[in-house]
C-alpha cells in the first residue's frame, strides 16, 4: 500500500512561494472587485483590508500549525492532528468538494472565453480544456509548479504593470483624485453596512493561499517552505489588493464601476491605454487557467490525504512508480469536475445553483477548523487566533445580512451535517 513519502518532493520553495501567491489572486479579482467597489464605494478599502488581515492570520494558523504537527503535512492533516479523525473528514470533503464546483466554474469561464473564436461545440471546449489541464499535472509535480509559477508570474506581472500605470497618471496628469473620492456620495454612499455586506465577495476573491501547504508537503522542506509562503502574504495583499483597488478609486469615480466590468479595464480605457482589452483578456484567461491548475492539484492531493487517513477508498493511495504521482485521484477530481460542469448545462439554475451556494458556507467552516486547530496546539500569541474567529463571525454576519449569500450558509450548513452523519457509516481503514 502507497505511503506519504511515495510522492515526489520535487516542488521547490519558489514553486510554493507563486503557487501561495497565485491563489490569493484570481480572476474573481481582475473582474469580481467591480461588484465590491459599486456597493461599497470608496470605503470598501476598509472591506478589502478586513478581509486580506482575515487571509492573513489564516495563513499564520496554517504557519504555526506545520511547525507544530511532527512531519509532512497539509493543512487537512493539520486539522486531524489537532481535532481528530471526524473534524479532518468533515473538513476534507467539504474541501474537495469545494474545488471541484470551483474548477467546473473556471472551465466554463474558459471556454466562454475562447467559444467565439474556436468553431467546436462548447462541451467539446470544456472538455479539451480539462483534458489540456489534466495532462499537465499527469506530468509530474514539478510540472504542475512550473506552470503555476508561470502563471503566478504573468499575473503578478499585470498589477505590477497596472500599479505603475495608475501612479504615473496621478503624477502626469490633472486627476480629480478628490472629486473621484468625495463628490459622488461621499466615502459611505451606501452606509456601513455596505461595508460589511461586501466582506464575502472580497474574501472568496482571496480564496487560495491554502494551497501552498499542500504544495509543501511534495517540496524538499514542507515546514520552512510553509513558513516563507505564508511570511510575506499580508505584503502581497497590502500591495497588490489594496493599492491597486486604492488607484481605481483615485482615477475613476467609484460610481463608474460596473459591477461585471473590470474595473481595472476602466481606468486603462479612460487612460487610453493601447491593446487594454486584449493584455486584460490574455490575463483574465491566465488568472482561469492557473486555477483549473490548481484545483485539480488540490482535489487530487486531498482526496490522496483521505485515503491515507481512511476517509476514502484506499485505492486512490496508488501512486505512479516512475512520476509519484496519485494519478488515480487526478482523474476522479478532473472527471468529477467534468460532471460538475454538465450538471450547469443540463440543470444551471437548479442543480448547479445549488451547488455553488455550498461553497461559501465550506470556505467558512474550513477556516473555522483551521483557527480551532491552532487554538487547541499552539497557546502563545492566541489573540490572532481570537482575531482571527472575530472576523469569521464578521463574515458570517455579513453572509446572514444578505438575502443571496445567507442560503449558502444554510445550505452549507446543511451541507455539513450530511457530511458529519455520513462519516459514522463510512467504513473507517487505519493504516499502520
Amino acid at each position: 500500500m502507497s505511503q506519504p513519502d511515495q510522492l515526489a518532493h520535487s516542488l521547490r520553495t519558489r514553486h510554493v512561494v507563486m503557487i501561495a501567491l497565485g491563489g490569493v489572486i484570481g480572476a474573481g479579482y481582475f473582474i469580481g472587485a467591480s461588484a465590491a467597489l459599486s456597493l461599497g464605494g470608496p470605503a470598501v478599502l476598509l472591506s478589502y483590508a478586513l478581509a486580506g488581515t482575515l487571509v492573513f492570520l489564516v495563513n499564520l494558523m496554517m504557519r504555526d500549525l506545520a511547525l507544530k504537527v511532527p512531519g509532512r503535512a497539509s493543512f487537512l492533516g493539520q486539522i486531524q492532528y489537532a481535532l481528530g479523525a471526524r473534524a479532518a473528514f468533515v473538513a476534507g470533503w467539504a474541501y474537495w468538494l469545494t474545488w471541484i464546483i470551483a474548477i467546473a466554474v473556471e472551465v466554463i469561464a474558459v471556454a466562454t472565453m475562447l467559444a467565439p473564436y474556436i468553431p467546436l461545440p462548447y462541451a467539446v471546449i470544456e472538455v479539451l480544456i480539462m483534458a489540456l489541464m489534466t495532462g499537465v499535472n499527469l506530468m509530474s509535480v514539478k510540472g504542475y509548479g512550473e506552470f503555476e509559477y508561470w502563471f503566478s508570474a504573468i499575473k503578478v506581472l499585470a498589477i505590477v504593470c497596472f500599479i505603475g500605470i495608475g501612479i504615473w497618471a496621478l503624477l502626469s496628469r490633472p486627476v480629480p483624485v478628490h472629486e473621484n473620492l468625495f463628490a459622488h456620495g461621499g466615502l459611505l454612499p451606501h452606509g456601513w453596512l455596505a461595508l460589511l455586506a461586501v466582506i464575502p465577495t472580497i474574501l472568496f476573491s482571496m480564496g487560495g493561499s491554502e494551497i501552498s501547504t499542500v504544495a509543501a508537503v511534495e517540496s524538499d522542506n514542507t515546514e520552512q517552505n510553509i513558513v516563507r509562503a505564508t511570511r510575506s502574504i499580508a505584503l502581497r495583499i497590502g500591495g497588490f489588493y489594496i493599492v491597486s483597488i486604492a488607484l481605481v478609486l483615485c482615477l475613476v469615480p467609484w460610481s463608474d464601476v460596473v459591477p461585471g466590468y473590470s474595473p481595472f479595464l476602466l481606468v486603462l480605457h479612460r487612460l487610453h491605454v493601447p491593446f487594454a482589452d486584449v493584455a486584460l483578456a490574455v490575463v483574465v484567461m491566465t488568472a482561469a487557467l492557473s486555477s483549473l491548475n490548481s484545483g485539480i492539484y488540490v482535489t487530487s492531493r486531498i482526496l490522496y490525504e483521505l485515503a491515507e487517513s481512511g476517509s476514502a477508498p484506499g485505492l486512490f493511495l496508488t501512486v505512479d512508480t516512475s512520476t509519484k504521482l496519485p494519478r488515480r485521484a487526478i482523474l476522479v477530481s478532473a472527471l468529477a469536475s467534468v460532471l460538475v460542469a454538465a450538471v450547469a448545462v443540463l440543470s444551471p439554475t437548479l442543480i448547479f445553483g445549488l451547488l455553488v451556494s455550498l461553497t461559501g458556507g465550506f470556505m467558512v467552516f474550513n477556516n473555522t477548523m483551521i483557527v480551532a486547530g491552532r487554538l487547541k496546539l499552539v497557546r502563545e500569541s492566541s489573540w490572532k487566533a481570537y482575531a482571527a474567529l472575530v472576523l469569521i463571525a464578521c463574515t458570517l454576519i455579513a453572509m446572514l445580512i444578505q438575502p443571496e449569500t445567507r442560503s449558502q450558509i444554510i445550505l452549507g450548513a446543511g451541507a455539513l451535517l450530511l457530511i458529519f452523519a455520513a462519516e459514522r457509516f463510512v467504513p473507517r481503514r487505519r493504516l499502520d
